[in-house]
């Protein structure tokens, strides 16, 4: 009766980690950059770890969206593959100012349930050419840089 309460523990605790495991897996995902709009914070090769889901989303936050449609924005029908995903840097959540810069998003505040995304580099595409961004359109917010890429500054302005 004895050996039999080790195997259990050992049998308890392969289940445990399993389940850890599969629920890490459904909440988590790693998202490789690619593209240089949030150069020279991230480039193209990085690696990040996300954690799926729109809890975490808060002003200055990074996070990983799905793309807009070319012609709607984020209103329109879109891709949710991993190869369809934007990373942008979250520049304002509802209730707070819309940035200047925002000139496709009315209002003076942003609307419960949208966001103002932005990429760190001139000329990305973001809330400056689509507007507000759905919550709902969130994948996940960067938690770590799991990897950096070996990308220097000179090749990443030649871009």
């Amino acid at each position: 009766m004895s050996a039999a309460i080790p195997a259990l523990v050992v049998l308890g605790t392969l289940l445990a980690l399993v389940g850890a495991l599969s629920l890490a897996r459904r909440r988590l995902v790693a998202v490789t950059v690619r593209g240089y709009s949030m150069w020279p914070v991230l480039a193209p090769g990085d690696r990040l770890l996300v954690l799926r889901g729109g809890r975490r989303i808060t002003t200055g936050r990074v996070a990983v969206v799905v793309a807009p449609h070319p012609e709607h924005g984020w209103q329109g029908p879109a891709d949710s593959t991993p190869d369809s995903w934007y990373v942008k840097r979250v520049v304002a959540v509802a209730g707070e100012p819309v940035p200047g810069w925002a000139a496709l998003c009315p209002g003076t505040h942003v609307p419960p349930g949208m966001l103002v995304l932005l990429g760190e580099r001139p000329g990305s595409w973001d809330s400056k050419q689509y507007g507000y961004c759905p919550e709902d359109k969130v994948v996940g917010t960067v938690l770590l840089r799991l990897r950096a890429a070996a990308t220097d500054e000179s090749s990443a302005l030649s871009s």
